[in-house]
């Protein structure tokens, strides 16, 4: 069964009555919810009756709970879908605010903007496969950045070994996710001094302090991080 567009389907004019309103998004749900379980069934490569042995019910228990025209308890429902090794996510949306009910945290419901759907439309894919991919590449991307910094900082580079002798007690890997967090600032100049504050290990890197310090050569340190930041853009070209 091709499932239709959620989103689109909610935005459309069904009726001006609550209550018809209501029974439209029962049913739907009904379909979509029954259409998933027996889809997961059939994954599983069990049948109605091996699955309500399972369950420790009659068959027709199993039919009822696939099918689209009868009433739910959500109890059966988790009960079905737990010895599939199944989960159901559940969230209440209420205007722009999204909350998630279920306790599976590996999984977090979301609500994407408009153009989000668009988007996946355009490329013929689901929002759910759209996003999935996306949350994909940039997360290689992080990952490349990542080592690509942590490369530069173990090098024999002169900018480098400067900057490992005011590490301290910190790794290089811990710098590196620091200094990945200031090159995302937009303004340079707010990179430079985020990075003078990595540098001087004395404020979190997204803060834009510029006061002098007690401790530190204020101007050596905005040296060095112009010099790192030089670097940085050369080698991640």
């Amino acid at each position: 069964m091709k499932k239709p567009n959620f989103q689109a389907w909610l935005q459309q004019k069904v009726s001006d009555e609550p209550e018809v309103i209501l029974a439209g998004k029962l049913e739907y749900l009904r379909l979509y919810l029954t259409d998933a379980m027996r889809e997961i069934r059939n994954k599983a490569g069990l049948t109605q009756a091996q699955l309500a042995q399972k369950l420790g019910v009659k068959q027709a228990a199993v039919s009822k709970l696939e099918s689209a025209l009868k009433e739910h308890e959500l109890e059966s429902v988790l009960h079905y879908l737990h010895a599939l090794g199944a989960d159901l996510l559940v969230a209440v949306k209420l205007g722009d605010e999204l909350y998630q009910a279920s306790d599976n945290e590996g999984v977090l419901l979301v609500d994407v903007p408009d153009v989000v759907t668009h988007k996946a439309l355009a490329a013929n894919m689901s929002v759910r496969e759209y996003v999935r991919i996306a949350v994909e590449k940039f997360s290689n991307e992080d990952d490349g950045l990542r080592t690509a910094l942590v490369k530069l900082l173990g090098s024999d580079d002169s900018v480098a070994v400067k900057v490992r002798e005011r590490l301290g007690s910190r790794t290089i890997q811990e710098v590196a996710v620091e200094l990945e967090k200031c090159l995302s600032l937009s303004e340079e100049e707010d990179r430079i001094f985020a990075v003078k504050n990595v540098l001087a290990a004395n404020v979190a890197c997204g803060e834009s302090d510029r006061g002098s310090s007690d401790e530190v050569d204020e101007i050596e340190l905005l040296d060095l991080a112009e010099e790192l930041l030089e670097k940085l853009t050369y080698v991640l070209e």
